[in-house]
């Protein structure tokens, strides 16, 4: 009778595969997070392009171009983009950051869409929302005419609806405040308008 040979099981501290199943859990979560901020980082460099004049603060709007949760979505790149330009466009243009964006909106239709059907005035909303957010990416290919269809016959519903929502599921503490720079951008000496002398 022949005996197989078996090699040493190789032991391990305990707790080291804790550890590493920990820095892989960690490293996955925060993909998605590094991915969102290389995204922004791509938008304010556009938004910097198309406002020269407002690129110190645009470089400065990082910190308000946090997602937050309005319904599951907000990690889907085309939403965040969408989300994060009207931001951007807003800071450009000195116009208030509070209100919902209209990617915030399509997120808020979208869960209340589970729940009861929307027509009329909401669904002229939905689409009116998805096309000012993500005009690259469009629900159906007749999107165009079904929009022009809801606002005929529901534009002014629509504008009301709009206007609620925005107010509605605003974001109180999406605001830029006081900003301070020690004269440096992602590293390099820059001549920025906020930059604080000594």
């Amino acid at each position: 009778m022949s005996r197989t040979k078996t090699s040493p099981t190789r032991r391990t501290e305990p707790g080291a595969l804790d550890a590493a199943a920990l820095f892989a859990q960690i490293s996955s979560g925060l993909q998605p997070l590094f991915a969102a901020m290389d995204w922004a980082e791509e938008e304010i460099a556009a938004a910097s392009r198309r406002h020269p004049g407002q690129a110190d603060l645009l470089f400065h709007a990082f910190r308000v171009l946090t997602p937050r949760y309005v319904g599951p979505g907000m990690g889907t790149e085309f939403v965040y983009r969408g989300h994060v330009r009207e931001l951007l466009e807003r800071i450009a243009n000195g116009a208030d950051l509070r209100p919902a964006t209209a990617a915030e909106i399509c997120l808020a239709l979208s869960q209340v869409s589970q729940l009861a059907p929307m027509h009329g005035a909401g669904a002229g909303l939905y689409f009116r929302m998805w096309l000012a957010a993500f005009p690259g990416h469009p629900v159906t290919a007749d999107q165009a005419d079904n929009q022009s269809h809801y606002e005929h016959l529901h534009g002014p519903q629509i504008d009301e609806l709009e206007t609620t929502m925005r107010r509605k599921a605003a974001d109180p503490d999406r605001q830029l405040g006081d900003i301070e720079c020690k004269g440096r951008h992602h590293g390099e000496d820059v001549d920025c308008r906020f930059a604080t002398t000594g």
